[in-house]
């Protein structure tokens, strides 16, 4: 039996002679020969004179072909057959990694497994012949980013054949190799992005493929001005993840079906489009498009679920496929499957899912998000009825970000000084600063000149909320900070507390929403695990009068921001809510009936007091099994690992009976909930 790292030894074998060859030859010459010989290794017939041409270094050759005398050429080649997947196809991957891993990383190259592949070419002709009244032979098959051509050969391998097919694709090498291993397709080495793509109609067109998850993509061009309506009704004022490279393409795929008026559009991407608030005008904009979408939705997001759910691909985000299905006939339909579990368990689900008979849910997106994924109609108009947080206070804040906490944050006041006395006084080097101390791109000239310059300097060391019941000193000045969101995070303190919510809870790994805290000082945008941190206090201060911060109607604005912090920490709410709290800021349930708000205020107020540690809170005796979780950490362990070496047994056992007067008020603020009927 091959070994699975098999394919990793040869890539590094493969990758090192192919890196020394590229001096002389440079990438192209350098990848494609290496990857011809390896071919021929694999299969004598294969043709790879397209590859070899004019290529007549036999030094270079000889290098190539030494290095792949070894076992791990034919372990190699079983271990993809094994696994039913095209060993010439799928070992490009590795060898890319290993050739070039930071090109690799920037576009994305992750190659699908067979099973979705077959998945989505059996969905695109079951659709094709049930909504469009077409075999694949009418249609135009486009893979806009085909890599070595992994879609375009599966179909190549099947007794039905398109009517044309065409890989699109911009790395030089890989569009060589997919030349040589696509015999029926037309390769474009071509920005599908950026460049004008031509295709001819009168029959309908499929684009499908596996686009790249690049982050923040920096395509312009076309694809610039296509992408506007994609940010329609959207608030934030840098959208950034509607600049992944995921969602340019499916833009540019539903300009193209537009185009030809009518096809499918079959994409296996990153599935936050479905859920996140950002995309709420991509949501819109292609359910106005196309009148069937169908969406199969992958999971395994690590940073929402851990390890619990497995990825079909060795990456972190969640995934999913969708068929956008243009007939020209009208109406709108939308349906969704999740398929959880084990990747192994995922596969074998992938490649036996019916599209046309499959376990569906209807959506029916409700405003304002437009969410792909099935929600409770009724449950959802009772939510969205409720009063946003940005309804209720009238303005807001969000953590600070240092972008270098291993220099600004410290556990004492001390430490930090010392930090920033070591810059200021230019005792150690900017290297030294760099490794040693983590300053990031600090322009060390200036920060330097600033701090000599200010006889106020360390009055900037303050005390802040940096994890739950975590307070550290912090140098809070623009100076060393990224963003020290001032002044308005600088007037934070025990006279105007706020409340800290994150904005979507899936992304913290919990089982139940628990992105809120209460912060009494400035406050880290990382005060959760994941999801960022907006503060809302009660009280602002104005040129030194405490002012209200409470945008309705108030005459006790710290009773209503009790009461709010009581209901953010119900059971019952949390429960009811779930689907909702997972995807936006959180919506609060405001009675008319002020009694309702005072019962639940004094519980409110009670855990603001625990919460923010203040004196005077009685306190339990801690029972060993008694855990909180809070913003994805679980309490008292994430404390205690966090302060091993500096936390006093007197500082934890204090947090173990704050846990425990918390779990008590929480259970109190649930039974009230039940009480007064809120909904």
């Amino acid at each position: 039996m091959p070994r699975s790292n098999s394919p990793g030894r040869l890539a590094t074998r493969l990758a090192i002679v192919a890196r020394d060859i590229a001096e002389v030859h440079g990438d192209l010459r350098a990848q494609t020969a290496a990857y011809a010989l390896l071919m021929c290794r694999w299969d004598t017939a294969t043709d790879v004179c397209g590859l070899l041409d004019g290529f007549d270094d036999t030094q270079a050759i000889s290098r190539i072909e030494n290095a792949l005398d070894c076992r791990e050429v034919d372990e190699t080649r079983l271990f993809y057959e094994d696994s039913g997947r095209d060993a010439a196809v799928y070992f490009y991957e590795s060898f890319l990694r290993a050739y070039d891993p930071e090109r690799s990383k920037k576009r994305g190259v992750v190659y699908t497994p067979p099973e979705v592949i077959g998945c989505m070419v059996d969905g695109v002709e079951v659709i094709l012949r049930d909504s469009l009244g077409v075999g694949i032979e009418e249609a135009k098959v486009i893979d806009p980013c085909c890599g070595v051509g992994a879609f375009l050969r599966f179909i190549e391998l099947r007794e039905r054949q398109p009517h044309k097919m065409v890989g699109v694709e911009l790395m030089p090498a890989a569009c060589a190799i997919a030349q040589t291993l696509l015999k029926k397709a037309e390769i474009r080495q071509v920005d599908w992005l950026s460049e004008a793509f031509d295709y001819d109609t009168g029959g309908p067109i499929v684009i499908l493929g596996n686009p790249p998850y690049s982050g923040h993509s920096s395509n312009a061009g076309k694809i610039a001005d296509l992408m506007r309506n994609y940010r329609e009704g959207i608030a934030e004022r840098n959208p950034k993840w509607l600049q992944d490279d995921y969602v340019k393409f499916i833009r540019m795929a539903q300009h193209h079906i537009e185009k030809a008026g009518r096809g499918i559009v079959a994409f296996i991407t990153n599935h936050s489009y479905l859920f996140n608030p950002t995309f709420k005008g991509m949501r819109s904009s292609l359910a106005a498009t196309f009148d069937d979408i169908r969406i199969i939705d992958l999971g395994g997001n690590i940073k929402q679920r851990g390890a619990a759910e497995e990825n079909v691909f060795p990456i972190q985000v969640g995934v999913a496929i969708a068929f956008f299905v243009r007939t020209g006939r009208g109406g709108s339909s939308i349906r969704y499957a999740n398929v959880t579990g084990s990747r192994e368990e995922k596969l074998r689900a992938v490649e036996s899912f019916d599209v046309r008979n499959g376990t569906w849910s209807e959506v029916s997106p409700i405003e304002p998000f437009h969410l792909f994924i099935a929600q409770d109609s009724n449950l959802a108009q009772e939510y969205y009825g409720f009063c946003s947080m940005f309804e209720i206070y009238l303005t807001s804040v969000i953590g600070f970000v240092t972008s270098r906490d291993k220099f600004a944050i410290g556990l004492s006041r001390q430490e930090v000084l010392d930090r920033i006395g070591l810059l200021r006084d230019g005792d150690v080097s900017d290297e030294e600063l760099r490794e040693k101390y983590g300053v990031g791109d600090l322009d060390i000239d200036a920060a330097r000149s600033l701090l000599r310059d200010d006889p106020d300097w360390e009055m900037r060391v303050v005390e802040v909320l940096y994890r739950p019941f975590d307070y550290r000193w912090a140098y809070h000045c623009p100076v060393i900070m990224e963003r020290p969101r001032l002044p308005l995070m600088g007037l934070i303190n025990a006279e105007y507390p706020a409340i800290a919510v994150g904005r979507a809870g899936r992304v913290t790994g919990s089982d139940e929403w628990d992105v809120v805290f209460a912060a009494d000082r400035p406050t880290d945008l990382n005060l959760f695990r994941r999801g960022g941190a907006r503060l809302f206090p009660g009280y602002i201060d104005n040129c030194g009068q405490r002012q209200s911060n409470v945008k309705m109607p108030c005459d006790d604005p710290t009773a209503l921001t009790s009461f709010i912090y009581a209901i953010l920490h119900s059971g019952r709410y949390r429960a009811r809510y779930a689907e909702f709290l997972r995807a936006d800021y959180p919506r609060i349930p405001i009675p008319e009936d002020q009694s309702k708000l005072q019962a639940l205020a004094h519980l409110g107020s009670r855990l603001f007091d625990v919460h923010l540690m203040r004196e005077g809170v009685d306190l339990g005796v801690w029972e060993a099994d008694e855990k909180v979780r809070i913003g994805g950490y679980v309490l008292p362990d994430k404390y205690i690992n966090d302060r091993a070496a500096a936390g006093s047994d007197r500082q934890i056992d204090r947090l173990k009976s704050l846990i425990r007067e918390s779990l008590i008020i929480r259970k109190q603020i649930d039974d009230a909930v039940a009480e007064v009927g809120l909904w």
